[in-house]
């Protein structure tokens, strides 16, 4: 009983960050996309306005891009 509830523990451990990592991806994106803002935001915004993409802050750009890159993660497969 107590192997079964380690698997299934872990199991939900694994499901939680699954769900949780893609918006703690998001919330990186914004502060990045904030932060980039500063310095950059004329450049970017002009550059998207020029495929059409009008209206948008560059928090809103970041988390975005945040949120789409937290499920293209890296995965390490060695065969042993």
């Amino acid at each position: 009983m107590t192997k079964f509830l380690t698997v299934v523990g872990g199991g939900v451990l694994v499901l939680g960050l699954l769900f949780l990592l893609p918006l703690l991806s998001a919330l990186g994106g914004a502060f990045a996309g904030w932060v980039v803002g500063w310095f950059f935001a004329e450049t970017i915004t002009s550059f998207l306005a020029a495929f059409g993409v009008k209206g948008l802050a560059m928090w809103q750009i970041g988390m975005a891009l945040g949120f789409v890159g937290g499920f293209f993660k890296t995965t390490t497969v060695s065969k042993s």
